[in-house]
C-alpha cells in the first residue's frame, strides 16, 4: 500500500512512518517546511512540501495514494499558547482536505483516518468512557480535534469519503528521535528526570488513572483499522486504547523501576502533597470496538520505557542533543 500522512513529521507520525516501511508500504509525508528543514529522522525523498490550506498543492499529492492520515494539527502545547491555529487547522485546513479528497471521481477517494483525540470528552469525565459518550472539548487542541471530526461526519454523511475519526489516548513510547519535541509528555518528562536528575518530581499527586497505549500498539492499531475497513462502525468513532488504566504515580513507579534495571539505579519519587481528601474520579476507556474488530496488542510496555531512557542517557539533556 502507499499511505500519505498529512503532518507526519511529529512524534506519532514519525513512528507510523517508521514502522509502515517496516512493513513493506510507501510513505509520503506532508510539511509545510522545505525540504532543507525537513527534520533528520525523515528521508528527504519522501516529503512533500504542501500547503494544507491549498488544494492546488494538496490534490497531486493525492494520486496514487491508497490511505491518508490526517495528523496534521499543532500538539496540546502549541495549542494552548496558540488557539486560532488549533481552531483553524481543526476546522479551515480538514475542510480543505475532505473537499480536496470528494474532487477526486468516487472510484478514486482513498480511506481517510482522522487523528482525534479522547480529550474531546472533557476533563471531567468519569465512568465508562465509549465511543457513543457526549463530547464536551474545553482546551483548544480538544476543540480544534473535534471542529475536525464534525466537518468528517459531515462528509461521511453525504457519502462522499470513507473515512474514520480515531480518538486516540496517552501514546507513549520512544521517539525516533531526541529532536522530536514531545518531551513535556508524561513518560517521556519522567524518563529524562531520571537520567538528568536521578530523581523524579511529579507535578501532581497523580492520583487519576489515565488510559496508555504504547506507540508500537498505537501505529500497528492504524495499519490494522485501514486494512478492515469493512468492520469499521457505522458511526464513524473509534477508540485508540489499551486496558491500561494507570496513575501518574504509577507510572513514575514503572520508569525507576526500569530505570534500576537498565542503569544501575532507581531514582526516588517526590511528589506533592495533595489537599483534597477526596479520591479523583475515574474514568475506563473503552476499546471494546477495536477488540471486536480483531485487534491484539503487544503491550510491550518494557521495551518502549527503556527505548526512551535509551535515548535520554544518550543526549545533553538540556537540548536532548546527542553527547
Amino acid at each position: 500500500m502507499k499511505w500519505l500522512l498529512l503532518g507526519g513529521t511529529g512524534y506519532i507520525g514519525s513512528r507510523l512512518a517508521a514502522y509502515l516501511k517496516s512493513q513493506g508500504h510507501g510513505v509520503r509525508i506532508t510539511t509545510r517546511r522545505s525540504r532543507s528543514e525537513v527534520p533528520r529522522w525523515i528521508s528527504a525523498d519522501e516529503v512533500l512540501s504542501v500547503n494544507l490550506d491549498a488544494k492546488a498543492e494538496l490534490a497531486p499529492a493525492l494520486d496514487a495514494i491508497d490511505a491518508v492520515v490526517d495528523l496534521a494539527a499543532p500538539d496540546e502545547v502549541v495549542s494552548a499558547q496558540q488557539p486560532l491555529a488549533a481552531l483553524k487547522a481543526g476546522a479551515e485546513q480538514t475542510w480543505i482536505v475532505l473537499e480536496t479528497l470528494t474532487d477526486r471521481p468516487a472510484g478514486t477517494r482513498p480511506p481517510l483516518l482522522y487523528m482525534s483525540t479522547f480529550h474531546v470528552y472533557g476533563p471531567n469525565i468519569q465512568g465508562n468512557v465509549d465511543e457513543t459518550t457526549t463530547p464536551s472539548p474545553v482546551h483548544p487542541y480538544a476543540l480544534g480535534r473535534y471542529l475536525g471530526e464534525t466537518i468528517v461526519q459531515t462528509f461521511r454523511k453525504r457519502k462522499l469519503v470513507n473515512a474514520v475519526c480515531l480518538r486516540l489516548s496517552n501514546a507513549f513510547g520512544a521517539p525516533v528521535s531526541a529532536d522530536v519535541p514531545r518531551w513535556s509528555l508524561v513518560f517521556n518528562d519522567l524518563c529524562r528526570q531520571a537520567v538528568s536528575q536521578h530523581k523524579l518530581t511529579l507535578k501532581t499527586a497523580g492520583l487519576q488513572r489515565r488510559n496508555f497505549i504504547t506507540l508500537e500498539d498505537t501505529v500497528r492499531a492504524i495499519e490494522f483499522i485501514v486494512q478492515h475497513r469493512s468492520a469499521w462502525p457505522e458511526d464513524g468513532v473509534l477508540h485508540v486504547g489499551s486496558s491500561a488504566h494507570w496513575s501518574i504515580q504509577d507510572v513514575a513507579q514503572m520508569v525507576s523501576s526500569h530505570c534500576h534495571r537498565l542503569l544501575g539505579y532507581a531514582p526516588p519519587i517526590e511528589s506533592p502533597q495533595t489537599a483534597d481528601l477526596n479520591p479523583p474520579a475515574h474514568f475506563q476507556f473503552s476499546v471494546e470496538r477495536l477488540k471486536a474488530m480483531g485487534f491484539q496488542w503487544n503491550n510491550a510496555v518494557d521495551e518502549e520505557i527503556e527505548a526512551t531512557l535509551n535515548i535520554c542517557r544518550n543526549v545533553d539533556s538540556k537540548t536532548m542533543r546527542p553527547v
